[in-house]
């Protein structure tokens, strides 16, 4: 089998790990954008599911470059729907951003078997929100970052940028990890800037799983985007739907407590096995 497969509209699956068992594919769709899937690597590395773990990177997401990025962005709903119908049996893991693609691109649902957000959000209010916890709680490194970029964007100040606010993304016992963890990402403005503009403050869920089982997780302490945006939305309280929160961890729940993260994934597949 091909380490790596691309779609027409060049989104990139990027194949794992295997494992014997359950005949399953797990597609890691990353947040951002802009930060690629290798944001997911110290997850993916843990986990031990049955079947195969993929990463996904959206045609122009971190190091998956293209011809014109913001263009082949632009198509990313049915990038990642190309993903997803490339391969049988999938179960769609989608961290914080990544969830908001999957839950505005409704025809999804009937292509996949199973669903996990981590960290993500049913709607555009969580960005109201911290964009108010940023202002009473500043970091004076990201503000002088954020002017530069302002005025010149590139993918070096959007790192600088991204290492710099990583408080607001970990605790203070993940942080050194954390900066660690971002310190290795590979970084695309273009895209990031494209979803600032046409995405993320006009988002909101188009589908919600009606049958599929689906687990919503997100770090006890996430900052960004807390597991109360889904816990307060009717249509997302579900039979079908488990909600965890990961004690003591952040935005990146599996940097703080990777051992609650593997146990929640394995009472996931509980349920999607007695499917």
């Amino acid at each position: 089998m091909n380490r790596y497969l691309w779609t027409n509209l060049k989104a990139r699956l990027q194949l794992i790990k295997s494992t014997d068992g359950a005949n399953f594919n797990w597609l890691f769709l990353p947040g951002g954008p802009g930060i690629g899937s290798e944001s997911l690597c110290t997850l993916t590395k843990i986990l031990k599911l049955p079947g195969t773990i993929w990463h996904i990177d959206l045609p122009g997401d971190g190091s998956n470059k293209t011809p014109c990025d913001e263009e082949y962005f632009s198509h990313w709903s049915e990038a990642l729907f190309e993903a997803v119908i490339a391969l049988d049996n999938v179960i769609l893991v989608a961290h914080s951003t990544g969830g908001m693609y999957a839950l505005a691109t409704p025809k999804l649902e009937k292509k996949i078997m199973g669903l996990v957000l981590m960290d993500s959000a049913p709607d555009a209010l969580w960005l109201e929100e911290f964009a108010q916890y940023v202002q009473t709680h500043p970091i004076e490194q990201v503000q002088k970052l954020q002017s530069e970029y302002a005025k010149k964007p590139n993918n070096a100040l959007l790192k600088k940028m991204t290492i710099a606010s990583a408080p607001y993304s970990f605790t203070k016992k993940g942080l050194q990890k954390g900066m660690s963890l971002l310190e290795t990402l590979p970084f695309n403005y273009k895209t990031c800037e494209w979803s600032g503009a046409n995405f993320d403050s006009t988002y909101k869920a188009k589908w919600a799983p009606q049958k599929i089982p689906t687990l919503i997780l997100a770090g006890e302490l996430d900052l960004i985007i807390p597991l109360k945006f889904f816990l307060n939305s009717r249509k997302f309280n579900k039979q079908n739907i488990l909600f965890r929160s990961i004690k003591g961890a952040g935005h990146y729940p599996w940097i703080e407590n990777p051992k609650q993260i593997v146990h929640v994934f394995h009472d996931y597949l509980q349920l999607l096995l007695k499917k």
